[in-house]
């Protein structure tokens, strides 16, 4: 796990930040495929719903934040970015080293469920709190999603007015003033 993070931060190389976005992202997918892939016949089905949650929650994190800086009307990722390469390439090394081993702690509760997966089926109880866990990730993963669409529409109509960018309060955002924190919280607790 700590060496697909590791290949997927090498995007720090490009831009500072990306061990933070876009790596991050494509860490999680990266992981949650590798256990798709890894996983012992006959895949356990809660097994495989862990897995692809850690897949989906990593796409679906790569693609709107790619979308987001390179892609979005009238955001400018690049100048938002640049600044933050402050620190020479390769001396950007012991920072995407260490947060590689971040992410695979991140991903470890994937990891003891594929080495425990064998086992999950001898319990009734395993079985039920592994599917709690994949519903409360899952909801995690649609809220998120839901959060980051509402402030990313609210931010594009501010800009597309010409009006001055202000805090969105409304949606999801209603309720939480980080919305989309709130749901990654969610999805990891499941």
């Amino acid at each position: 796990a700590t060496g697909i993070a590791a290949a997927c931060g090498t995007l720090c190389y490009i831009r500072q930040a990306y061990i933070f976005s876009l790596s991050y992202g494509l860490s999680m997918l990266g992981i949650g495929g590798a256990v798709l892939l890894a996983a012992p016949a006959p895949r356990s089905p809660l097994l495989a719903a862990h897995a692809g949650l850690v897949a989906a929650y990593g796409a679906r994190l790569f693609a709107f934040l790619l979308w987001r800086q390179k892609f979005q009307p009238a955001y400018d990722g690049e100048a938002r970015l640049k600044p933050l390469d402050k620190t020479p390439r390769l001396q950007r090394t012991p920072i995407l080293l260490s947060t590689a081993l971040f992410y695979s702690l991140l991903a470890s509760p994937l990891l003891f469920h594929l080495q425990a997966a064998p086992l999950a089926g001898a319990s009734a109880a395993v079985a039920g709190v592994s599917a709690a866990g994949a519903a409360v990730a899952a909801a995690g993963l649609v809220y998120e999603a839901v959060a980051d669409q509402q402030k990313s529409r609210f931010k594009m109509a501010l800009r597309a007015g010409g009006a001055k960018d202000r805090l969105y309060m409304g949606g999801l955002y209603a309720q939480s003033r980080h919305a989309n924190y709130l749901g990654e919280l969610v999805f990891w607790t499941g």
